[in-house]
C-alpha cells in the first residue's frame, strides 16, 4: 500500500525479542469470563514476554498505555501498540508497567455496564482466575489507576512516554495528558521519552509472526485470483471489493488489512483511491492493492492486470518497467541497507528510462500488525523485519498508472519474498487472468 516511507526506530538491544520466551499458562477462567472478547490465539504467555522485555528497556519508573483501537463490524479492535503488548481488545482498557514496583504489570478494565451488556455482551469480572489466565499482578477497574500512579511516583519519579508520535496540531494522546497532570502535582516528576523501545521490539518480526503474515498473504493470493474471476467490462468496482471481501472473510480473514484499493483505467494513477463507482472498460488496467489480516497481521499486495486479460504494447512497456524497477530495489534488500538504498534502486532504473517524474512516492514501509508498522529511516534493515517494496509509474495523460507490491523478510544474510506464489511477469499475469476465467 503506497505511503510515503520506511520510518524504523533504532533497535535498542532488543533484536533477541523474535525468539521472547514461552511462559506456561496458569489458571482458568470462569464461565463468565470466558463469555469476554477472545484473546489472541497466540496465548497470553507471548504478550507476557513481550511485557516483560519493555520493563527490562525500561529499567524504572512508571509507563501507561491507553486502548485507543475503533469499532468494526466485528466488534472492537484495539490499536496495535495496546493488542501487541496485551493480545485483547477491550475498549476503554489501560496497561501500566511499573519495572520496580511489587505489582509490575496492571491492567485497568472500564467498569461493568449490566444493562448494556444484555445488547453488546458480556464484559469480564474481576477474579484472580483472571488475573492468572491473562497473566498480571493485578486487574482493577480504571477508576482505580490514578492512585496506582500516585503510589508509585512515590518511588520512581519517571513517566515513560511509550505511545506513538502524534502530529504537533493533533489532540493530546490520553497517556500525555495524564503524564502532564501527574507532573503539575507532584513536583520532581520527569516525562521520559521512551516511544522508540516498543517501536523497535514491534520492528522485528518472530517466527509466529512471520506465519501469520504469510498466511494473510495466501488468503489475499486467493481473494485476488476471485477478484480476476469476475473482473469483465461492465462490472464495477465496487463489485470486485465484494467479491473480495467475501473471499477474504470465506478464507478465515476477520479483518481487511487497509480499505481495499481497486482502481480501473484512469482511477489507477490515483496512489489512494476509494470511491470505486466506475465501471470496468476494454482495454483498461485494474490496479488492486489490497491485503487481508490473519491472526491480526497485515498482508499489503498490489498487482496491475489487464481487464481484457492482455497488455496493450503501451501498458506493456511500462509495466515492465515497474517490475525491473522492483526487482533491483527487492534485490537491495538485505541487513545493513537503508531505505534510502532500496528507494534509491528503483529509482535510478526509473530516472534512466526517463520516468522519474512519474515515481510519486516512497518504495515501501514496515509491515505487521499494522499495514504501516512503526519504523524509523535511520535504523538499517536487519533480521525479521518484513517490509513491503511497490515502486510505481503513475500517467494521468495516458489513463493509468501501474504498480507491483510485494512484502519481503530480511533474513539473516539476504531476503525472501513471502508473496513470492503471486504471479507479477507480464506473462504469468496474462496466463493467471485466463487462468481463472476458465
Amino acid at each position: 500500500m503506497s505511503r510515503y516511507g520506511f520510518r524504523w526506530h533504532s533497535l535498542s538491544g532488543i533484536l533477541a525479542l523474535a525468539f521472547a520466551i514461552s511462559i506456561p499458562m496458569i489458571g482458568h477462567l470462569s464461565a463468565q469470563e470466558s463469555k469476554t472478547n477472545d484473546p489472541s490465539p497466540f496465548g497470553m504467555d507471548r504478550f507476557y514476554a513481550r511485557r516483560q522485555a519493555l520493563m527490562d528497556s525500561l529499567g524504572t519508573g512508571v509507563a501507561l498505555l491507553f486502548s485507543q483501537g475503533e469499532e468494526t463490524e466485528t466488534g472492537y479492535v484495539a490499536d496495535g501498540d495496546f493488542w501487541y503488548l496485551t493480545g485483547i481488545d477491550e475498549p476503554g482498557a489501560v496497561l501500566m508497567l511499573a519495572p520496580g514496583e511489587p505489582y509490575r504489570e496492571m491492567l485497568f478494565l472500564t467498569p461493568r455496564n449490566p444493562e448494556a451488556e444484555r445488547w453488546t455482551g458480556w464484559t469480564p469480572d474481576l477474579t484472580d482466575s483472571l488475573q492468572q489466565a491473562w497473566m498480571y499482578n493485578h486487574i482493577g477497574r480504571t477508576g482505580g489507576k490514578d492512585w496506582w500512579i500516585m503510589e508509585a511516583m512515590k518511588h520512581t519519579p519517571i513517566l515513560h512516554l511509550i505511545s506513538r508520535p502524534v502530529g504537533v496540531d493533533d489532540p493530546l494522546p490520553p497517556d500525555l495528558e495524564l503524564y502532564q497532570k501527574v507532573t503539575a502535582r507532584i513536583p520532581g516528576v520527569s516525562i521520559e521519552n521512551s516511544q522508540s523501545l516498543l517501536e523497535s521490539m514491534r520492528m522485528i518480526k518472530s517466527p509466529d509472526e512471520i506465519a501469520a503474515i504469510e498466511k494473510a498473504i495466501g488468503i489475499t493470493h486467493a481473494g485476488l485470483s476471485d477478484v480476476l474471476a469476475a473482473m469483465q467490462p461492465g462490472t464495477t468496482e465496487y463489485q470486485l471489493e465484494a467479491v473480495l471481501e467475501t473471499s477474504f472473510k470465506n478464507n478465515g480473514s476477520q479483518y481487511m488489512a487497509f480499505p481495499a484499493i481497486i482502481a480501473a483505467g484512469g482511477n489507477s494513477h490515483f496512489l489512494h483511491y476509494q470511491k470505486r463507482h466506475d465501471t470496468l472498460q476494454a482495454g483498461q488496467l485494474l490496479l488492486c492493492d489490497v491485503g487481508a489480516k490473519w491472526d491480526r497481521y497485515s498482508a499489503d499486495i498490489t498487482r496491475t492486470v489487464p481487464i481484457d486479460g492482455k497488455f496493450t504494447p503501451d501498458q506493456a512497456e511500462i509495466y515492465n518497467l515497474v517490475l525491473k524497477a522492483q526487482e533491483k530495489a527487492i534485490a537491495a534488500v538485505k541487513p545493513g541497507a537503508t531505505s534510502y538504498e532500496v528507494h534509491e534502486a528503483a529509482k535510478q532504473v526509473f530516472r534512466e528510462a526517463g520516468y522519474v517524474d512519474d515515481f510519486w512516492h516512497w518504495t515501501g514501509h514496515h509491515l505487521g500488525l499494522d499495514v504501516h508498522d512503526p519504523s524509523d529511516e535511520a535504523t538499517p534493515l536487519a533480521p525479521g523485519m518484513v517490509i513491503t517494496v511497490e515502486p510505481g509509474i503513475y500517467l494521468p495523460d495516458r489513463q493509468f498508472g501501474i504498480r507491483i507490491e510485494d512484502d519481503i523478510l530480511v533474513t539473516k544474510d539476504s531476503h525472501k519474498v513471502l508473496s513470492s506464489d503471486i504471479p507479477k511477469t507480464l506473462e504469468d499475469v496474462e496466463a493467471w487472468v485466463a487462468g481463472v476465467k476458465k
